[in-house]
């Protein structure tokens, strides 16, 4: 593999991580060891929350750099893992290309959840907080109600790229809306327990996490950003709850 095809694949794989929750470390980490593996003599990378910098000298004494703009994230575990297993793979077996290329594709494509599973998920996080935080099985009916069309109105706002900051406004005020409409038809009997589970669907924790983890491997930039980011999300989710509960009153 020649040095610019390592550094395309080095990037392409370092964006995914990026993309799909893996803190900078970690990023930078496995790039760096994909450049080295391909042959490159030095490699230098930088990345923050939504750019990744390479930068290589190769085998034939030549620099070249590459930048990634990163624009859209996601939290997918499963997806995360594979892309760490193929990074590992070409480390210990210097994979050609096309394997590279096919496997990559593989995972990029692989099979994911579709919309009705995924507001069923919702639905059942959403009435297992309510049940925890002490509501009983009518608050989790209606959470779980409230849930699942809490993931359809943020997929809709997500579609449409809509800031994210106005997104989880408009995500939770819809919530919370929804949710005291259904105190009011009787389906609900206590409307903070389904606030309260509804709200846990929202909460950045998995940003928040990488934002401390950040934080103690020395990455004060990203760190911080990330934890302002976490922040500022929460604010606009307790937002959204606070407008609906001001304009319908709450009061059953």
């Amino acid at each position: 593999m020649t040095g610019g095809e390592s550094l395309v694949w080095a990037v392409n794989i370092g964006e995914q991580l990026l993309k799909n929750g893996a803190e900078i470390s970690r990023v930078e980490d496995t790039v760096g060891r994909i450049c080295v593996a391909y042959g490159a003599r030095q490699q230098h990378v930088f990345c923050v929350a939504s750019c990744l910098i390479v930068t290589i000298l190769d085998k034939d004494g030549n620099w070249q750099t590459q930048t990634r703009r990163i624009r859209e994230f996601q939290t997918d575990m499963d997806k995360l893992d594979k892309i760490n297993n193929l990074s590992r793979q070409i480390c210990s077996h210097q994979l050609t290309p096309e394997e590279t290329e096919a496997r990559f594709e593989e995972i990029i494509r692989g099979p994911s959840y579709g919309i009705g599973a995924r507001c069923l998920i919702w639905a059942l996080i959403a009435s297992s907080f309510t049940l925890f935080f002490g509501g009983n099985l009518w608050d989790a009916a209606a959470a779980a109600v409230v849930g699942g069309i809490l993931h359809l109105a943020t997929f809709g706002l997500n579609s449409i790229h809509i800031n994210r900051v106005f997104a989880n406004i408009m995500s939770s005020f819809f919530c919370g809306g929804l949710a005291i409409f259904m105190c009011r038809c009787g389906l609900g009997e206590n409307l903070d327990k389904i606030f309260i589970g509804n709200i846990m669907l929202l909460i950045p924790g998995v940003l928040l996490t990488n934002s401390f983890r950040d934080l103690i491997s020395g990455d004060m930039l990203t760190g911080l950003m990330h934890f302002s980011e976490a922040i500022v999300t929460a604010v606009a989710v307790a937002m959204g709850f606070v407008l609906a509960t001001m304009l319908w009153g709450g009061g059953l």
